[in-house]
């Protein structure tokens, strides 16, 4: 990837004389961001820009060519690259728009570019994209003409969107912020953002990488990758929607849409999702200091109405306001016109004017074992006071440096002052006081995250392996079939994984029910087991409390004839005989294999109501055993299964080992396509759980 960014020589293909052409405008921006290598224009009609002479061809090009910028019609890349190729080149972006994107016929030139490109090892960038630049060298190729708004810094962008890209740099020009590389990678026909994203990691002059993506492509590389980054990685992904519009199969496929994979993977790589540009700009700027390791903030305010905003933004935050020892407080009241304020944190410092005295209060705070991180929240009175309050700025900056803590500042005063700030001094300005403190909480949970994700490895959890033959003969004998495993071969495999599993017999006939549920004992359960019957509730397949063999054998006839009713065309196999189960919570597990991140893990509160209550977490597989508990401990409902209100606490550890178990299942056997253990009823501590239903769909082949 390096080579993308630092050539040496460039061919600008698609230049005309042509005052509305825009592959003149490439290299008026290479001329503009002063690149410090060798610029040829091509284009078929020849001519010169610029006192630049015009190729017809790359051949004509005397000298060797190290990358091709190409944006000339859909239809000519193909015989461009092949040009290309011939010539030697090896590098290219194309920027040429009209492909899969367009139309069919676009969607078979795309084609044709990859034919060329394997036959030549090329590698490129786009097509459909807006270009690339490199601030370190002044690389600069996007077709729409550019001035250099941006100033050098450590933030590189990969972005799938070319105006967005435009809009984030629009943003980091505004906000004072430095970019290193921008890459518009378009159809991700060669070189994609999981490659981006590796090469920028590795980057020297790369400290932070912001991601604009509508699609995936390789999602569990896209962790693995994330997993091993010492730099932040910020992604906005857009284009939300759910894995499915018809009516799910499982209640894992209707939970555990596109979105909420999409959130529990970057979770658990490490990546911080953004959704709109105020929290991209806030995080970009508070990653720059130093990390909120704890919870406990100093609020300093020049306004005690911005004090009061900022105490409920920390309460909404979940930080706590550090307790401010009384020599420190005593210390600034001696400072006060008057005692007309009661000092505490946050500290309103309303009656105070000396800004020379804010700066060494903030330095007290930041010198107070008990302070994680200051808010600092300052107003400008009067433009008198601009040069004063810029070398308060210039204290605090030292500061940073010095305790090794993060101050988040917040600055009100008039426009002007305040581009000039972010314009001219290398940290961040916050011009919102909630948003000021939000972004500490960002911080601090990116902080805790990487400490967890680079934590020395814990001993191996993974569950024994002893049913995966068993697993795979019921599998082998269901595709002979034609069908998914029927509700007794889901409970066989639960069982196979160790996953503890409600007694049960399968019963053809009324007769057969009740001799299982004497064996079994009562009260009994009858469910229905048939292929294409997925919610068995919503057509009376189940029947509960069944006290005895004759409530056995009546209840088998009557849910026969009502089944067959309402699903005539259902194979029914016949009846599951289980015993009535002892009361518990109830929980649903699942999995699916999603397209882009492989199998994935559920856990929610619900039962038959999981749909209502969407009370889920997701995991990519495999998990480890503290992320199975974070799962639970996630839940909305976990209070309750921790023993809220006196209720006697679930066996929770029983719940960890299932899902893990139910990890270890899900990924040998990616054929699996839709699980769901619905419900788990969950015993109290120490008795368990069971698996009281299960349902196993697989993959077409």
């Amino acid at each position: 990837m390096r080579d993308i960014f630092y050539p040496t020589t460039v061919a600008v293909i698609g230049v005309s004389a042509k005052p509305d052409n825009l592959g003149r405008n490439i290299v008026g921006n290479l001329v503009e961001y002063g690149f410090q290598g060798i610029v040829y224009a091509v284009g078929p009609s020849g001519g010169a820009i610029q006192t630049r002479r015009i190729y017809r061809s790359v051949g004509d090009i005397p000298d060797h060519i190290d990358l091709a910028v190409i944006l000339t019609p859909a239809a000519t890349v193909p015989s461009v690259l092949e040009e290309c190729g011939q010539k030697g080149i090896r590098f290219a972006i194309i920027e040429t728009a009209g492909f899969r994107e367009f139309t069919q016929q676009g969607q078979q030139l795309e084609l044709e570019i990859v034919g060329v490109a394997e036959k030549y090892g090329i590698r490129f960038v786009g097509p459909n994209c807006i270009g690339a630049i490199n601030m370190e060298n002044g690389f600069c190729v996007p077709f729409p003409s550019l001035k250099r708004i941006v100033k050098n810094g450590a933030v590189s962008i990969v972005t799938q969107s070319g105006g967005v890209g435009m809009s984030a740099l629009n943003l980091m020009a505004n906000e004072g912020l430095g970019l290193n590389k921008f890459v518009s990678v378009g159809n991700k026909l060669n070189i994609n953002a999981e490659d981006m994203l590796e090469y920028l990691i590795g980057d020297e002059g790369t400290e932070l990488i912001f991601m604009y993506l509508e699609s995936i492509g390789d999602g569990r590389r896209m962790m693995e990758i994330a997993r091993r980054s010492p730099k932040p990685i910020l992604v906005f992904k857009s284009n939300i929607g759910k894995l499915g519009s018809s009516i799910a199969l499982s209640h894992t496929a209707s939970l555990a849409s596109d979105d909420k994979v999409v959130d529990a993977a970057f979770h658990q790589a490490g990546i911080l999702r953004v959704h709109d540009a105020t929290a991209l700009g806030n995080n970009m700027k508070i990653l720059r200091l130093p990390p909120m390791r704890g919870r406990r903030l100093g609020v300093v305010s020049r306004s005690g109405g911005h004090a009061v905003m900022a105490a409920d933004a920390c309460e909404l935050s979940g930080f706590d306001l550090a307790p401010f020892p009384d020599s420190f407080l005593r210390e600034i009241e001696r400072h006060f016109r008057a005692s007309v304020i009661r000092l505490t944190n946050p500290l309103d410092l309303g009656d105070l004017f000396d800004l020379e005295m804010f700066a060494s209060i903030v330095e007290g705070a930041l010198q107070i074992p008990e302070v994680d991180g200051v808010v600092f929240l300052h107003t400008g009175i009067s433009e008198a006071e601009n040069l004063v309050s810029r070398k308060l700025l210039e204290r605090i900056m030292g500061m940073v440096e010095q305790y090794d803590k993060p101050v988040a500042y917040y600055m009100s005063t008039a426009a002007a002052e305040v581009v000039y700030l972010k314009q001219h001094y290398d940290f961040p300005i916050f011009t919102q006081v909630v948003e000021t403190v939000r972004a500490l909480a960002m911080s601090h949970y990116y902080y805790h995250r990487q400490q967890a994700l680079h934590a020395p490895p814990s001993p191996a959890e993974r569950p024994a392996r002893q049913g995966e033959s068993q697993v795979r003969a019921l599998i082998a004998q269901a595709r002979k079939a034609g069908r998914d495993l029927l509700l007794p071969e889901a409970l066989q495999a639960l069982e196979a994984y160790g996953i503890p599993v409600s007694p049960s017999a399968m019963a053809a006939s009324p007769a057969q029910a009740a001799q299982a549920a004497e064996k079994l004992g009562f009260p009994a359960v009858l469910k229905v087991a048939a292929e294409k019957i997925s919610h068995k509730t919503d057509v009376g397949g189940v029947r509960l409390n069944l006290a005895n063999a004759p409530a056995v054998e009546a209840a088998y006839t009557e849910m026969l004839a009502n089944i067959r009713s309402r699903e005539p065309e259902a194979e029914i196999a016949g009846m599951l005989v289980q015993p009535m189960a002892p009361a518990g919570q109830e929980l649903i597990l699942g999995g699916r294999h999603d397209p882009q991140f492989g199998p994935v893990l559920m856990v929610g509160v619900g039962g038959i109501f999981a749909e209502v209550y969407e009370d889920v977490v997701l995991r990519v597989a495999p998990i480890h055993e503290s992320e199975a508990r974070e799962m639970l401990e996630s839940l909305h409902g976990y209070p309750i299964l921790a023993g809220a209100r006196g209720r006697a606490p679930s066996d929770l550890e029983a719940v960890v080992q299932a899902l893990l178990r139910l990890s270890q299942l899900m990924v040998d056997f990616p054929e699996i396509q839709e699980l769901d253990i619905n419900p788990l009823r969950v015993l109290p501590a120490g008795q368990g759980c069971l698996a009281l239903d299960g349902r196993i769909i697989l993959s077409e082949k």
